[in-house]
């Protein structure tokens, strides 16, 4: 099976080089197509930096990351626009919408910068929740219609792969339920591969796979357990001890 993402040895430093802050230590990863993968780790982890270096939002330091098999670290910007644009979606916690556009504008707006030809959008829409608010404006939706816009536009173009940053973070559990159970579909019906930085166990247990960081390495990588599980873990992890660099 092809490998969507690949990380080879990546790491992340910020600041000046006597006082480096170090966000991500040496990560090596690889996701396959058509895989659910959820990212955790207490504030300060990296996960964040983690998913911006897979989606080419952010270079490395060092090592190297491949998306979609292209070697994103060697990209010149252009061509790293372009590649986001044609084989990447996105869904954000603060979804990243135009309010004074329509949902259809939304929607269509990759197509409109020079993107892949989309999936016609009633269907999209439908299968978000969504049917008969094409012509609505953004602005005028709730949170999680607007989040459901957001995934309707991360779809829409067929993408390889979705990062989602914390994409329930600012949604009711019911709600945020309804997001979660739209990645899940897309994994299972339409072989998109899912990368989710998130910090709650409930909206974790409905990936495949769970990876764990602790002050920017690895020290978990496995298939995902059950949601009390995975909080278990997390309290575990911070109640390790920090050891000094």
């Amino acid at each position: 099976m092809e490998n969507v993402v690949e990380l080879d040895g990546v790491s992340r430093s910020y600041g000046s080089r006597r006082r480096p802050i170090n966000a991500l230590r040496g990560v090596s990863l690889l996701v396959p197509a058509g895989v659910f993968v959820a990212v955790m780790g207490a504030t300060g982890s990296g996960k964040s930096t983690l998913l911006h270096c897979a989606a080419g939002l952010d270079r490395p330091t060092s090592g190297r990351v491949r998306l979609v098999g292209r070697d994103v670290t060697r990209m010149r910007e252009g061509a790293l626009t372009r590649l986001r644009r044609d084989r990447v979606g996105f869904v954000f916690q603060s979804y990243n919408l135009l309010s004074e556009l329509t949902v259809r504008q939304n929607v269509l707006l990759p197509r409109r910068l020079g993107g892949p030809r989309p999936r016609p959008l009633d269907e999209v829409l439908a299968e978000v929740g969504l049917a008969g608010l094409a012509d609505r404006p953004v602005g005028e939706l709730s949170g999680g219609q607007r989040q459901r816009v957001a995934i309707a536009r991360a779809l829409a173009g067929r993408p390889a792969v979705v990062f989602a940053d914390e994409p329930t973070g600012a949604l009711d559990p019911a709600t945020g339920g309804q997001v979660l159970r739209l990645l899940r579909t897309g994994v299972d019906r339409a072989g998109v591969t899912v990368v989710m930085v998130t910090h709650d166990p409930t909206a974790a247990a409905w990936s495949d796979r769970l990876i764990l960081l602790r002050d920017g390495e690895l020290v978990a990588d496995g298939p995902t357990p059950d949601a009390a599980t995975i909080a278990q873990r997390l309290r575990a992890e911070a109640s390790e001890p920090v050891v000094a660099q």
